[in-house]
């Protein structure tokens, strides 16, 4: 058996060593004297020295004990502290919360709820990156992400911040020459403006709902952009029809800069989502970025009577 396998021994003499008693090390450790006892002789056995004098009244450490404890005490006491540091992590506000994004959404919808979260909880750092691409949570290198669409997931914990419905949408002066879409057939002679799938690199399937039925159009685009902020703006400047956000859109539809096209058939059951592991013990800093921006959102959409 190598010492490695004999940790607890060694954790158990270290701790008889420093306090002198047995009964100190048990209470310190959480077990009993016995179990202190028997892991120090099981570690004497191993290395084949006697590391304690142990009479009725009084324990002390031989001399090999006292060069083993003197050996030993930086190494363990560097572990003491990694072990210390990683339970206050998921116990107390702090550490980084890693947080990947959905472009759009996350530049308009989450970026600036997240100087609220640091004033709140100043010690948690936050690293936010923008990206469409599917994020595999098994890589490692991420605590949340900001998800669209449908999810069948079942290692993820989902939770909605808001139905993501994707609008039809041109400029007026775009309709005044080229007339108004009357059904799903009549797209095909529009000029369309295209989000291009960051996985793929092929342009986003236009989405409706045609009878409760979910259904994706491929059309010809025209224009083609890999960020939905210049599809809004192409949209705006009159390039032609385009499928945007809502988030995105509401704000303009209100303005009369985009007029939303064929509402009837607005695709519904989709959402965006906060998704976070699936795991026995999720890290107090992860958990309390995850509650403060779904209460964000729940606040709002009070607010805004959704």
């Amino acid at each position: 058996m190598s010492i490695g396998k004999n940790f607890a021994g060694v954790i158990a003499f270290m701790k008889v060593a420093a306090s002198g008693s047995f009964s100190d090390a048990a209470r310190e450790l959480g077990i009993s004297v016995p179990a202190v006892s028997r892991s120090i002789s099981r570690l004497e056995t191993q290395l084949d020295i006697k590391l304690l004098e142990r009479t009725t009244h009084r324990v002390s450490v031989t001399p090999e004990g006292r060069s083993f404890f003197e050996n030993c005490l930086p190494s363990v006491e560097h572990l003491l502290n990694a072990t210390a540091e990683l339970k206050s992590s998921t116990q107390l506000p702090v550490g980084t919360v890693r947080i990947s994004s959905t472009v759009g959404f996350g530049r308009k919808q989450i970026a600036p709820l997240l100087h609220g979260f640091k004033k709140i909880y100043p010690d948690i750092q936050l690293e936010f990156d923008l990206n469409d691409r599917q994020v595999d949570f098994s890589e490692g290198d991420v605590d949340v992400v900001i998800r669209n669409g449908r999810l069948e997931d079942a290692d993820i914990i989902a939770r909605q911040l808001l139905p993501m419905r994707l609008i039809t949408c041109a400029a007026p002066e775009y309709l005044k020459s080229a007339g108004l879409p009357v059904d799903l057939d009549d797209l095909q002679r529009h000029e369309i403006i295209a989000f291009r799938l960051q996985n793929t690199g092929k342009p986003h399937a236009w989405e409706f709902d045609v009878d409760g039925v979910f259904t994706q159009l491929s059309l010809p685009y025209t224009q083609l952009f890999n960020d939905p902020e210049l599809v809004a703006l192409a949209t705006i400047a009159g390039g032609g029809l385009a499928q945007i956000g809502s988030y995105q859109a509401e704000h303009w539809i209100a303005e009369g800069l985009l007029v939303p096209i064929l509402p009837q058939y607005i695709a519904q059951g989709r959402g965006h989502f906060i998704c976070y592991r699936r795991r026995e013990k999720t890290p107090l800093r992860v958990r309390l970025f995850v509650d403060y921006i779904v209460e964000a959102f729940n606040a709002e959409s009070l607010e805004n009577g959704r």
